[in-house]
């Protein structure tokens, strides 16, 4: 209820001591002693009513008249006690005692603070859970399984553990006499920051870095490579392994050479209702929650739309999952790619070509979805070596011999 003693009276004054208003605005008594307790900082305080003002007033005169303006000095144990307090502070994040002892009053009184590692890493995956279930950013499944894998091992290790108590030196050496890597250490960070924000810690404990990347150019097929490559995918469409599994890696090698598609996170995804090769401007559809949160639409050159309409199917996967792995690896030996195989090589040898034949940074970013300004500087810089090959590489026509041993030769 507000305080309405205020309507008769607004003032107090007290003959040498100090001046007591109301603050309409905090529904508080301030008292205001100015600068005569010494020093140079203005002597106020607030009170809830203002009887409890008075009450301290008169506590404030009668020691000013027995002790005199000393009697609010610190005394000589209390400033031995601060300047040891002042000396601890500098190795903490506060800067000054009241704002450590703020601190502790907030924490010791606030049970929250008593959560395990366990309980953080619950909670952090239920948090996840809903944001996921709101489509939010960075809560995609690999995420989501990335933060599963990391923070499992903490609670595995450290469940029982406070978050308050725990420390990096807890359990640096364990991560290392088991063979985690640094980077693995460093992601861990994660969730103790999700702890500070919550207000459980002041200040995440982990300050190890992740290790800086080497700096590698992306490796691209040369003309010779994905001619093989391709030629390979489409004679063997169709061949089968001794236990009867098709190889049906066309719309792979298409995909990833042609739509510059990551072969995991998306080309192993896609539905062939995903891919509408009978419109005006044939593409592909990315859905949002795959890699990044957002759609896109990926253009398919006409070279690409003649091969996807070779193995183009009703329904289904576009790319079997049956033993993927071992049918890709048969058919990077068959093309004698293997050597020079790596990681979305497929992807770079695209975005290279892409920007041979077209031209354009910006068409690349949003073919690609995603893409570090570095790689892209990367792309651009081999583009512009690359553009008689890249006409050939987008004007590339998929063979119709008479024979299999007529395309046999071809691809030889």
């Amino acid at each position: 209820m507000p305080n309405l003693v205020y309507k008769k009276v607004k003032v107090v004054t007290i003959e040498g001591v100090c001046v007591i208003r109301y603050k309409k605005q905090f529904d508080k008594w301030e008292l205001d002693a100015g600068l005569k307790l010494g020093g140079t900082k203005k002597y106020r305080k607030r009170f809830n009513s203002l009887e409890e003002a008075k009450v301290h007033a008169e506590q404030i005169k009668a020691k000013l008249k027995n002790q005199g303006v000393g009697g609010f000095k610190l005394t000589r144990e209390q400033l031995v006690d601060a300047e040891k307090a002042l000396a601890l502070l500098s190795d903490t994040k506060f800067s000054t005692l009241a704002g450590a002892i703020q601190f502790v009053q907030r924490f010791a009184s606030d049970k929250k603070s008593d959560i395990t590692v366990k309980e953080l890493v619950n909670l952090f995956k239920e948090r996840k859970e809903e944001e996921a279930n709101q489509n939010l950013r960075g809560t995609s499944k690999a995420t989501l399984a990335e933060y599963r894998y990391r923070h499992g091992l903490l609670s595995d290790l450290f469940g029982d553990i406070l978050v308050r108590e725990f420390t990096e030196d807890t359990f640096k050496p364990l991560f290392a006499s088991k063979g985690f890597s640094p980077q693995l250490l460093s992601k861990t960070k994660t969730l103790f920051n999700f702890a500070v924000k919550e207000g459980f810690i002041p200040e995440n404990p982990i300050k190890i870095d992740p290790p800086k990347k080497k700096a590698s150019q992306p490796k691209i097929f040369n003309d010779e490579e994905w001619r093989r490559l391709v030629l390979h995918a489409h004679h063997r469409e169709s061949y089968r392994f001794s236990k009867g599994e098709p190889i049906e890696l066309l719309a792979y090698v298409t995909l990833g050479l042609w739509c510059g598609l990551r072969p995991t996170a998306e080309i192993q995804r896609l539905q062939w209702e995903d891919i509408h090769l009978d419109e005006e401007n044939p593409s592909v559809y990315i859905h949002p929650d795959w890699k990044v949160k957002h759609g896109r639409w990926v253009d398919i050159p006409a070279c690409a739309v003649s091969l996807l309409r070779v193995c183009r199917k009703s329904q289904g996967h576009v790319v079997n999952p049956k033993n993927l792995r071992r049918r890709l690896d048969w058919l990077k030996e068959e093309a004698r790619v293997k050597d020079s195989w790596s990681p979305d090589i497929m992807r770079h040898t695209y975005a290279s070509m892409h920007y041979g034949f077209y031209n354009d940074k910006n068409a690349i970013a949003n073919q690609l979805g995603h893409v570090s300004q570095g790689v892209l500087d990367h792309y651009i810089n081999t583009g512009k070596k690359i553009r008689s090959k890249a006409k050939e590489f987008f004007s590339f026509t998929a063979p119709l011999p008479n024979s299999a041993s007529e395309l046999s030769e071809k691809i030889a």
